[in-house]
């Protein structure tokens, strides 16, 4: 800077730089209004805002405004580097009580690809509607049916077009929250990259909208693919893309590209985010033709050790041994539908009051790997040893997970379950056959 060369030439240069327009100095004031300071400093932010706005310069004063609330400490970023902050935009979105977009999701294994579009409506206060269409071979649209989050009476209905059927699930003991992340709410979907390693990407522009990106290749990211990702074995590869408009702090475009350990990939595109729509308690009424068919409502018990043992119980009273696995949900799926006799094609026959019971009892076998499934997302450290453990087994540890006072749960082989140390655990590991 020469002798001459005033502050307020220096302040031209920088918002000559910076170049923002009416919509980023609002931004700015708006990440001041939100964030956590005293009274004095507020009221001091503000007083010099109103001073610096009555100037005709607008670049120079919201260049200004910059500098100000970096010297005052009102003007935060996060430690990823990022200019937008990540659990701001958690924040943003849970300030919106209606929203939708648009989804593209192709799951592809050695047999089958399936290829999805979905139009997904969001209500805060009444749940989530997604509208899905098959894409055939020949690249035609063919209408699939509709999925029903519904909070308020803890179920998901799900209405099948193609076979005109339509199937109620009701959570007993469990909130919707954990199938949320499943279900595409991008809320979850953000909290779920939160807790996963993650880098801020350079700014870029999507449909004419600047926006700045995070990523993760984290594998322990979960979430989306329309209640697929539970069905589908551990990833081996994940690449997550989520794009923010940087005036907004609202999501433009989320990318999910992920691989299975066994060869699967999903990939899954949202885009066209229509932010603040109105929405209304009827949007999300079920809309059944009279002619669907349904094996009743089933009931989905929560995933804790009671109904693990029951499921652990049922299984063994029918095969006389526990299953092999836990952490293969598709394998245990099909061991499930043989002990029960759940053929499909004789299935439609049975009266509801069957139907419902087949249904339960096929639940009840899956509870313990759905149980399983929580423990490993939950980071509990759980180990199952059903292929060398049986129920004669008493002493010897069929299940165990590891508790926040460092302390393990076991259920035993006899199904009884008590709490060790992790001394104790040590042995009784040790005496496992090997």
């Amino acid at each position: 800077m020469t002798a001459e060369e005033t502050i307020e030439k220096r302040l031209e240069k920088l918002a000559q730089a910076i170049s923002p327009d009416d919509k980023f100095a609002d931004n700015v004031m708006s990440r001041i209004d939100g964030k956590s300071i005293t009274i004095a400093s507020a009221v001091t932010a503000r007083n010099i805002w109103r001073i610096i706005m009555k100037s005709s310069i607008t670049k120079l004063a919201a260049a200004a405004v910059i500098i100000i609330a970096c010297l005052t400490g009102l003007f935060f970023l996060k430690s990823t580097g990022s200019g937008i902050a990540l659990a701001d935009v958690l924040t943003r979105i849970e300030q919106v009580t209606g929203y939708m977009y648009q989804m593209r999701s192709t799951i592809t294994s050695q047999q089958t690809s399936t290829d999805l579009i979905s139009t997904v409506l969001i209500s805060q206060e009444n749940g989530i509607k997604i509208t899905t269409k098959k894409v055939d071979p020949n690249n035609r649209e063919i209408q699939h049916g509709e999925i029903y989050l519904l909070p308020k009476l803890n179920s998901v209905i799900f209405v099948v077009h193609e076979d005109k059927t339509y199937v109620p699930l009701k959570y007993d003991g469990m909130k919707l929250e954990y199938y949320k992340e499943e279900y595409n709410d991008p809320r979850i979907i953000i909290k779920q990259i939160l807790s996963c390693d993650h880098t801020s990407l350079r700014q870029s522009v999507i449909d004419g909208i600047t926006v700045e990106g995070f990523q993760t290749t984290d594998s322990a990211y979960e979430g989306g693919f329309m209640g697929q990702a539970d069905f589908v074995g551990e990833y081996e590869k994940v690449d997550v893309k989520l794009w923010v408009d940087v005036n907004t702090f609202l999501p433009v475009r989320l990318e999910e590209d992920i691989v299975t350990k066994k060869g699967t990939r999903m990939h899954e595109v949202s885009y066209d985010f229509r932010w603040n729509v109105v929405v209304n308690a009827d949007d999300f009424k079920p809309v059944i033709p009279e002619d669907y068919m349904s094996p009743g409502e089933i009931i989905i018990p929560a995933f804790n050790e009671e109904n693990a043992i029951k499921g652990l119980r049922l299984f063994t009273s029918l095969a006389g041994d526990y299953p092999d696995n836990l952490d293969n949900e598709v394998l245990l799926n099909k061991e499930a539908r043989k002990l029960i006799g759940y053929n499909k094609d004789s299935f439609e026959d049975l009266a509801d009051d069957e139907k419902t019971k087949k249904n339960s009892e096929l639940i009840s076998i899956m509870g313990p790997a759905f149980f399983y499934g929580t423990l490993v997302e939950d980071k509990k450290d759980p180990a199952y040893y059903g292929e060398t453990v049986g129920p004669d087994d008493t002493n010897k540890v069929l299940l165990r997970w590891k508790l926040d006072d460092g302390q393990y749960r076991v259920i035993f082989g006899d199904l009884h379950a008590d709490t060790v140390t992790a001394d104790v655990m040590k042995e009784l590991e040790m005496a496992l056959p090997k």
